[in-house]
Order: structure tokens, then sequence, then C-alpha cells
């Protein structure tokens, strides 16, 4: 059984221009828990609130950016699970509330909502090792904020081959489908990441909170609700929970359709 760290699960540092925010649950690749997902909002209101930074670094401690939820603390319940995904679906969008540029430095596993708070964010930069994927199919759910960012994001035929498939890319191929700008050696992600804020800090800042502003406001919003009735109503299903047993028991999952 693995055992929490007594450290902080959300590191965040001022380096002016920067604030570099930190997933630190490395002994559970920064799975995003309730605590996380509390943490790391107080980290972004952070770096809004303060004046010296132009920019947001977001990153992961050991080999994963996030995998995504933690299993551990799924709802059992329909009604438990619409109440959790209309928290998470929010929180999972939290980059784009923020009213300055947030860069994702994606180190390693961005899986589920790992994946997602990269969509969420504004520029994606990633290590040579980073890996990307939506693996809710094979849980019996779906992927509730990347099955409508994905599309809008890298065109519906890059995002249909990669969602119905819940096949992952390397960072190569979502560099090349558009998911990433830009991919660099490991060992160089974070100062990459600090060239971006650089850039980012020389431009005036509030027209760049004008251009984020404007960019977001073309995505639509109003599907998410569609994403979180529709998980609440896959989380009810034998395929929901087969998927999550499967995967708790570390085997294949049988699904039946029902």
């Amino acid at each position: 059984m693995q055992t929490e760290s007594v450290e902080p699960p959300v590191l965040y540092e001022v380096a002016a221009p920067a604030a570099v925010v930190r997933l630190n649950r490395p002994g559970r690749l920064n799975a995003l828990s309730g605590l996380v997902q509390d943490r790391l909002l107080e980290a972004f209101r952070a770096a809004d609130a303060a004046a010296e930074v132009r920019a947001v670094i977001l990153t992961g401690t050991g080999r994963a950016f996030s995998v995504g939820a933690d299993i551990d603390e799924l709802a059992t319940t329909p009604e438990g699970a619409l109440r959790q995904l209309q928290t998470t679906l929010a929180f999972l969008a939290s980059p784009e509330r923020v009213r300055k540029p947030v860069i994702a430095a994606v180190n390693g596993f961005a899986l589920g909502g790992g994946l997602e708070l990269a969509l969420a964010s504004d520029v994606v930069v990633a290590s040579e090792r980073a890996v990307f994927g939506a693996p809710e199919p094979t849980l019996g759910v779906v992927p509730g904020f990347a099955m409508q960012r994905l599309p809008q994001l890298i065109g519906v035929a890059r995002a249909r081959e990669i969602l119905l498939t819940a096949r992952q890319l390397t960072a190569a191929e979502a560099h090349g489908c558009g998911l990433v700008a830009r991919v660099v050696p490991h060992e160089h992600l974070m100062t990459a990441a600090g060239a971006v804020v650089a850039e980012v800090a020389r431009l005036a800042p509030l027209a760049v909170e004008l251009l984020k502003a404007a960019i977001n406001r073309s995505l639509l919003g109003h599907d998410l609700v569609f994403a979180e009735r529709a998980n609440a109503w896959l989380f009810a299903t034998r395929d929901a929970a087969e998927g999550i047993a499967a995967f708790r028991e570390k085997r294949r999952p049988e699904f039946h359709g029902r």
C-alpha cells in the first residue's frame, strides 16, 4: 500500500515574472484528489493576485504531470457522481479562468484529468518523455472536459481518433496534431517554459489578459452540462463498476454494454 508524502500536495513558488505551481503527489502520479484540487485553485488565485507574476507555469513532480482522478475518491452513486463531476469539471477548466497565461510544462504522463488540465492551459510545453491520453472509456466512463475541448482545439477528425480509441500519444504525436506547442529535451523543460513566460512578460499585461479572455470566450461552455449528466449516468452502469473494479484489481475489464 502506498503512503502519502508529508509534503504539501501542491507547491507554489514565485520566481518573477513567473509563478511555478507544482502538483506534488509523485507516489500517486499526481492524482487529482479533492485536496489537490483545492490547493491548486488556491495557488491560481494567489498567482492572479500577485502583481509581480505575469504568467503561471503548471507542472508535476516525478514521472507524471498528472494521471487524473484519484480512483479512491470516486463517488459510487449517480447522485454523488453528478455532484462530484460538477465540481471536477469546473476545476479542470480553472486554468482558463486564471487572468494570466498558464503554461503547462508537461513532464511525464498527462492522462485523464491531467490531459484536461493541459487542454485548459494557454500554452503546452512538453518534455520528450511526456505521454498524453484520455483512458476514461477503459473504466466505462468518458473524459467530460476533453470530449468538449479536444475537438475544438485540434479538430474533430483527430479528436475522434484519439478519444474513440483511448490511445496514448507521445510528445511528438501531440505536437504534430497541435495539442503541444513545443517539445524539448526533458532536462530543458522548465527553462523552455520560463522562456515562454519571458516572452509574455515583454507584452502589455492588460492586452495579454484581454487576448486570453477573447480566445477563451470562443470556447463553448454549455456542453459541459451534457458531460456532467452523461458521466453521472455512466457511473450507474455495470460497465463502469466493472471498469473501475478491473483497474483496482489490475486486470482487463469485461464490458457487456449495460
